[in-house]
């Protein structure tokens, strides 16, 4: 039996009907984890949006629980991705605008008191974002750089700070400002980005491809409904409707991702990236990022 290196997924908000935020029970994210192997995921961060501490709270202590307790037929959990709450308000997508906080200080440490927080999302250019920034990473924690406004001089104010990559670039930020030229000319930042012919377009899959393949990590950002059909499901406060392969909120509004791994690698043969150059975006970068062992399995 040859050993391949697992599929590595850095976000990813529930999946085959469970929300990871606003699961009820361990059996509940279990069912998620077999889905998530079932559709060819190895390892995955489990990604919490904002919402209340207390909440957050409840969330990390159950899926921890099954972390520690996994079995063979499950995506294994290697840790979290807080996406929020110190996010533009104006780049929010779904996130609750009541819910937006300023990384203060004391919500910082509150966020890296959490046991195996790996990355944390949020928007530089908020009052105390640098700073927030270097005290991630001085914990050793991924700060990512997404739903923002922050332009070329805060991005490069953010990097040198030890942002080390964006969330969905392209997606909850300007799809041609200086972050984005930004993220392409410094060769030290890593970039995620959602490739499911739905968040980005294919042109602009292209360009930053043809620039930096050999930075890229990609992403579903898999919401509850990924891995089932077409319907209404919750999501955290809200409802959304998987149609025409698209997750939407009911205004209209893309709410986050359905697709798979294995189908962002066939978009990007499609577009003439060979496998050997695309696989490490999806098995041994996103590892390196946050700094976890590989993930071999039976092939």
């Amino acid at each position: 039996m040859s050993q391949v290196t697992g599929l590595v997924d850095l976000h990813v908000n529930g999946h085959a009907g469970i929300d990871f935020l606003t699961a009820r029970s361990s059996e509940e994210i279990r069912k998620a984890t077999r889905s998530l192997k079932a559709h060819g995921v190895d390892g995955f961060l489990a990604s919490l949006i904002t919402s209340e501490i207390s909440d957050l709270a409840r969330a990390v202590a159950m899926i921890q629980e099954v972390a520690d307790s996994q079995e063979s037929d499950e995506a294994k959990i290697l840790g979290f991705h807080f996406e929020g709450p110190c996010l533009a308000h104006e780049r929010r997508g779904v996130h609750s605008p009541s819910l937006l906080r300023n990384p203060e200080p004391s919500l910082i440490s509150q966020l890296l008191d959490f046991p195996n927080v790996k990355m944390i999302t949020l928007a530089p250019e908020l009052p105390g974002g640098i700073e927030a920034i270097k005290e991630i990473s001085s914990a050793g924690v991924v700060a990512s750089i997404g739903h923002t406004t922050a332009d070329r001089r805060i991005a490069e104010e953010a990097f040198d700070a030890g942002a080390k990559t964006v969330t969905h670039l392209y997606n909850g930020m300007e799809k041609d400002g200086g972050l984005v030229d930004a993220v392409f000319e410094r060769k030290d930042v890593l970039f995620q980005m959602i490739i499911d012919d739905v968040h980005v377009s294919r042109e602009l899959v292209k360009k930053a491809c043809d620039r930096a393949l050999d930075r890229l990590i990609i992403t579903t950002d898999a919401l509850a409904p990924a891995g089932l059909g077409p319907g209404r499901y919750p999501f955290g406060d809200m409802e959304i409707e998987i149609k025409d392969g698209k997750a939407l909120r009911l205004d209209g509004k893309l709410a986050g991702g359905i697709g798979t791994l294995r189908r962002s690698l066939e978009i990007l043969e499609e577009l003439g990236y060979s496998r050997e150059k695309t696989l490490p975006a999806v098995t041994s970068r996103p590892l390196k990022l946050i700094n976890a062992p590989p993930i071999v399995t039976g092939k």
